[in-house]
């Protein structure tokens, strides 16, 4: 007799489940979204009319489709009323004063920022990861283009001044869009993060714990930091170093901030005087070669590199053309607009001048000017509302975080940081399309909280 074979029979091999950020599903709930981000920042952020009211008027419309976003108006009615007040407050005093629909811009920006985090929030898990991964995306992309034009001297997207050939990108000014890829650096946190902090379940959609994804994720964040140091903004390295405040940030960004550190200098001087392509090739290969190297070397390359590069990109920051030709006349600059922002304070300080005044300022060359901003959006809020205005804006700011800060995403608090770091060296706030992004970003993040080692608890 032959033996009976008791084997089981093989079984099926399953098929594999398709990547996370292949969920049709979840795609489609973050896409208008999404489209929106994209489509506000290719219209140079929304500062012009009309995307200046039609951008917030959308971002509305999508919020206003979301059954938590409308359930959570409902039952929050002073944060709303809040809200409605100081916008309705901006609008009306633009009226009273003949100011242009330019003038809302403040108005626009916290509209888009609203109405981002909300849809954002009300998203499942999976589809602000999404949403997450497609603004890294964006982020690195225009890196890559803001290094790739300054290293071939365009004259698109980029700005030419008295310092050097600085990265503007779609936003059509260098602090903006220095700012726009910050955050787009803490929308890379939900896309990958260090396993020490990570919530139980989330390591999978997070892509945390492989050393491939650690390595992809530290590149891609050296390059989108390098994108920040090549618009030559000293309010955008200023908004980096306040994000690196935060210890879990430092956590995660630790080893890119110190292969772009390191690499700074180079890029710096490559865009004075004239483009020198050889430098910002070096500063690019340097980055990421640094961002490669194993834990220990690290820490060597940080302790001998890092503190000449942070002298050196301090100097080249604080100074005009080449490193020695003295210090940059946009400090001189500044001081004028200050002076006459006194002025305009002292002849309307209770009730202020009216959205975005005029500020009577001194050109370099002596002769009387006129400024558009303050460079300085709380100070542009305190001219244009006065003191009455500005209390009522701060009430109201503190009622809306109020409602909101019970639960607020692991993001929020660097991302509202970074904004307000920016804002209080130059008129960042007044991108609606930059609002948007910020409030999306800060809506998709979890609650996940980082806990140092050792701390179990």
């Amino acid at each position: 007799m032959k033996p009976i074979d008791v084997r089981s029979p093989p079984q099926p091999v399953a098929a594999s489940a398709p990547p996370w950020f292949f969920n049709l599903e979840a795609l489609g709930a973050c896409a208008p979204l999404v489209v929106l981000i994209v489509v506000g920042t290719m219209r140079k952020g929304a500062f012009f009319k009309p995307d200046v009211v039609v951008l917030p008027c959308l971002c509305l419309a999508l919020a206003a489709t979301s059954p938590v976003v409308l359930r959570w108006l409902r039952d929050h009615p002073v944060p709303v009323l809040a809200g409605v007040v100081v916008t309705a407050w901006w609008v009306a005093d633009a009226a009273i004063w003949r100011h242009p629909v330019e003038s809302w811009r403040l108005a626009a920006t916290w509209v888009c920022a609203a109405a981002g985090y909300g849809v954002a929030r009300s998203l499942p898990l999976v589809s602000r990861r999404i949403a997450a991964l497609a603004i890294t995306a964006l982020g690195f992309g225009l890196a890559v283009a803001g290094l790739v034009l300054v290293c071939v001297h365009a004259t698109a997207w980029t700005w030419t001044d008295e310092r050097s050939l600085r990265f503007q990108g779609p936003l059509t000014y260098p602090s903006a869009i220095g700012l726009y890829l910050l955050v787009t650096l803490l929308a890379s946190l939900e896309v990958w993060r260090a396993t020490g902090g990570a919530s139980a379940g989330t390591d999978a959609i997070a892509g945390a714990g492989t050393s491939n994804t650690t390595r992809l994720a530290t590149v891609v964040r050296a390059i989108i930091m390098l994108g920040v140091v090549s618009t030559d903004s000293r309010g955008a390295l200023a908004s980096l170093v306040v994000l690196l405040c935060f210890p879990w940030i430092r956590h995660e960004l630790g080893r890119s901030a110190v292969a772009t550190l390191i690499a700074a200098p180079a890029l710096l001087y490559g865009q004075r005087d004239g483009v020198r392509p050889i430098l910002l090739l070096v500063a690019v290969v340097l980055a990421i070669a640094i961002a490669m190297l194993p834990k220990s070397l690290m820490r060597q390359a940080f302790r001998y590199l890092a503190i000449p590069a942070i002298v050196l990109a301090g100097w080249l920051l604080a100074t005009q053309h080449r490193a020695v030709s003295g210090i940059d006349a946009s400090w001189t600059e500044r001081g004028h607009i200050l002076r006459g922002a006194v002025t305009v304070f002292g002849a309307h300080s209770l009730l202020g001048a009216g959205p975005d005044p005029a500020i009577p300022t001194t050109t370099l060359s002596g002769l009387p000017g006129i400024d558009a901003f303050a460079h300085n959006e709380p100070l542009e809020i305190l001219l244009s509302t006065g003191i009455v205005g500005m209390l009522v804006f701060v009430v109201a700011a503190l009622v809306v975080v109020r409602a909101l800060w019970a639960r607020r995403s692991r993001v929020a608090m660097p991302v509202f940081a970074t904004a307000l770091a920016g804002g209080l060296v130059d008129f960042v706030w007044h991108f609606p399309a930059l609002g948007l992004l910020c409030g999306v970003v800060a809506g998709a993040g979890g609650s996940w909280q980082w806990r140092p080692k050792g701390n179990s608890r």
